[in-house]
């Protein structure tokens, strides 16, 4: 049986992964009781659902019942769901875009150069958008601007920038982050500025601010996989995004 959560501190448990943090984080942001962000939880603790908007995210294990699952989900009346790639299978929703989960496993950086914390919403945006490419592509602006300074302001998000001559250059984002993991959802350096440090930057920037935290990143697939690795990320499992 699926219920509605009705404690954010029921949803702790899942904190043990990309999915679970996101929803975690996402019930610390916005609370239980906003119609766009809504939460329920298999019995048992099997499985946890958020559904922001039209997005579902689903944290659910090996013996979760996927039947009851796939039909729920269908009845929420979202257009994507987001998950692991041995949930979507046993789901079977058609798959629009599929990637690595990767771990940091490093220690904390020590050496840092100048970067700016939570830089605005509006320039993070235009950075992400000159970022794009066939494998990614950026939200709805008002979507993203909405939704980032929320989280941003109840600390459950955060973003790190790096500048030249005043412009933006580089950023990295966190999108998610509860007392004990990050996911970091965006490294994007612009094109006119590669192969200058500034990724690095960045990303060492956003690794220093969550020390003390797991720290994740959903990377595209077929999208700077070496880079993340030099960095000292490495694979842990998929996530695949899906239409319902």
């Amino acid at each position: 049986m699926i219920k509605q959560t009705e404690h954010i501190q029921s949803l702790q448990p899942f904190q043990k992964n990309v999915f679970g943090c996101r929803i975690l984080a996402t019930a610390q942001a916005y609370g239980l009781s906003e119609p766009f962000a809504r939460f329920w939880m298999q019995e048992e603790g099997r499985a946890a659902i958020c559904m922001l908007d039209d997005t579902v995210i689903l944290d659910a294990g090996t013996d979760a019942d996927y039947d009851e699952l796939k039909e729920f989900i269908r009845m929420t009346g979202a257009s994507r769901l987001l998950c692991g790639s041995n949930a979507a299978q046993k789901l079977g929703y058609p798959v629009v875009r599929r990637g690595q989960i990767m771990a940091y496993q490093g220690s904390s950086p020590s050496r840092l150069g100048d970067f700016e914390r939570n830089p605005g919403v509006r320039e993070l945006y235009a950075l992400i958008s000159e970022c794009a490419t066939d494998t990614f592509e950026p939200p709805e602006f008002e979507s993203f601007y909405m939704d980032l300074s929320h989280r941003i302001r109840h600390d459950t998000a955060a973003a790190v920038g790096m500048r030249f001559q005043g412009e933006l250059v580089s950023c990295a984002v966190c999108s998610a982050k509860t007392q004990d993991m990050a996911v970091l959802s965006a490294v994007c350096v612009h094109p006119e500025h590669r192969r200058r440090g500034y990724g690095h930057g960045a990303l060492s920037a956003m690794v220093y601010l969550m020390r003390g935290k797991k720290v994740y990143i959903l990377r595209a697939e077929k999208e700077n996989e070496e880079f993340y690795r030099s960095f000292g990320f490495e694979g842990c499992g998929e996530f695949v995004e899906s239409s319902i």
